[in-house]
């Protein structure tokens, strides 16, 4: 992903060149059919895109084609560039499911009506802010966007409360975050314009640059910065805190959820969606309904310090959903704004080149 900008572009572009289950349903209190519980033939090949990394769904999939007997094939790449195959393919889907780990992605295929909305039992326990409002995209994950510090580096009576404490002069050269084609980036400069308005969010992202911001190709390279003491804070999301917790050495680093006396921590999530199409649907939502189960919940909070979305399912050392203040930015703007961050992104020089 060379220019977030050009990829933005390039969503709409593709969207414009392609051309537009069994068992009864019946209608649930928001309109949206609610397929029966199906049982979907082993013999048929599940194929999921998934904007994640390989290594956090594997366990996911092993589980369940070892408890289905549905075979999974998975094509692991970058959220947005997998957001474009599927538009490209949308005449005819190679895909079954998609896998996001942004909200923005998912809302962007929402509304070129490339997902296929389902509700079922257990996909209608994920809270409402938490999922597209027709049901065709549902929170798996959350994930909060946080500042971790290195302890040995920075006192407590210096810690930041807010996340426009980052351009303070005091800070210049020692404040790192992803590259802007990150798309938890993306959402976070959503949160920021939709709270603060485009002209405060500009000048407080133009400030961190000129205070010597410095820029890495992913949050695994930024905690690993700070866990090492190159960099003194890092903006992050709030599991990249706690994976550098376990590491073996350059541990010592703290967490801050910013911006609790104002308009609080900015949440995103990952999500999944069937595709509009999908040519295995019954598998497909079969695999939908079996992330929102409680082991699976679980799963994703022990092997990477995620929130669960379902209630009642325990984080591992995380705060939980309701533990801070949220931004109050709907999941659906990082969607319908994303063109517009995009655009400040670029113009601000804020991707990695």
């Amino acid at each position: 992903m060379k220019s977030m900008g050009k990829l933005a572009v390039g969503l709409v572009s593709l969207a414009l060149l392609v051309t537009a289950c069994s068992g009864a349903a019946k209608e649930t209190p928001a309109g949206t059919k609610e397929a029966p519980p199906a049982a979907a033939p082993a013999s048929k090949e599940l194929v999921i895109y998934s904007g994640r990394k390989e290594e956090l769904l594997k366990p996911v999939i092993e589980a369940f084609e070892k408890q289905t007997g549905i075979k999974v094939a998975l094509k692991a790449a970058g959220a947005t560039e997998l957001a474009a195959l599927i538009l490209e393919e949308k005449s005819n889907p190679r895909s079954d499911i998609y896998v996001a780990n942004d909200a923005g992605a998912l809302e962007k295929l929402r509304m070129e009506k490339a997902l296929e909305p389902y509700t079922s039992d257990k996909l209608a326990k994920v809270p409402a802010d938490l999922k597209a409002a027709d049901n065709s995209w549902h929170a798996i994950t959350a994930r909060a966007r946080v500042i971790m510090y290195n302890k040995a580096r920075v006192s407590e009576k210096e810690l930041p409360k807010s996340l426009k404490e980052l351009a303070d002069p005091k800070w210049k050269g020692q404040v790192g975050m992803a590259t802007g084609a990150n798309e938890s980036v993306i959402a976070n400069v959503t949160a920021l314009r939709v709270a603060e308005g485009d002209q405060a969010t500009e000048q407080f992202l133009k400030a961190m640059k000129e205070n010597g911001l410095k820029i890495y190709k992913g949050h695994g390279d930024v905690r690993q910065a700070v866990g090492k003491g190159e960099i003194k804070l890092g903006w992050v999301n709030h599991y990249y805190y706690h994976l550098q917790t376990v590491e073996k050495e350059n541990n010592n680093v703290g967490v801050i959820y910013p911006d609790q006396d104002k308009d609080g921590v900015t949440v995103n999530i990952s999500g999944a969606a069937v595709v509009k199409g999908a040519k295995n649907m019954a598998n497909a939502k079969a695999f939908m309904d079996f992330l929102l189960t409680p082991e699976i919940q679980k799963l994703f909070a022990e092997v990477n310090y995620e929130m669960p979305v379902l209630p009642g399912v325990a984080t591992k050392d995380s705060k939980a959903l309701g533990d801070f203040k949220r931004n109050p930015v709907k999941l659906g703007q990082f969607g319908t704004e994303w063109d517009k961050s995009v655009q400040l992104i670029d113009k601000l020089g804020l991707v990695l080149k």
